[in-house]
Order: structure tokens, then sequence, then C-alpha cells
């Protein structure tokens, strides 16, 4: 279940993850989340890691400012995909 906590964590909406070796700045036009992890350029050093993160500065900071906006008025959209109850179970025991 490495990957469950992960993709229905609260941070879902706000964190994405990249692994092409060839991305650029351009690649992240129009993404909806606070930051990307670029995993290809990401550093570790034994216990040192360096995290290279790529963002959209219109629509990515307008997107966390409707989220949070919505969050202080107790709005919530429904997420995809849907939780079970058994994968709830497996992210509560993680």
């Amino acid at each position: 279940m490495g990957g469950l906590p992960a993709l229905f964590s609260e941070l879902q909406d706000q964190i994405d993850y990249a692994s092409s070796t060839e991305v650029v700045s351009s690649d992240m036009v129009g993404a909806r989340c606070a930051s990307i992890i670029d995993s290809q350029a990401t550093i570790v050093d034994g216990e040192r890691c360096v995290l290279y993160l790529w963002y959209d500065n219109e629509l990515g900071y307008s997107t966390q400012v409707m989220r949070v906006v919505n969050e202080m008025a107790g709005v919530k959209y429904p997420t995809l995909p849907k939780v079970t109850q058994t994968e709830q179970d497996a992210i509560e025991v993680a």
C-alpha cells in the first residue's frame, strides 16, 4: 500500500511529482499544484537532501488561494479517486 497514504493525503491537491529527465519550466504552465517535485533533479547525499520544485506563479498561486478560501468557508469538493473504507483503514495504520 506504499502510495496510498500519499494519494489520499491532505496534500494531494498541493504537491505533484515529475519524473521526466527533460522537464522544463514551460511544462509547468497551467499546473494547479503549489509545487511539483522534480525527482530527477533532486539530490540526496547522506542526511542531506536538495529538492528542486517547479510551480506556476499565476494559476498555481490562484488555485492555492481558492483552496484556502474554500477551507475557511467550509466548502469541501469530492476528491477522486474516492477512498474506500479498507484503504482508509490502511492509511490510519501506516
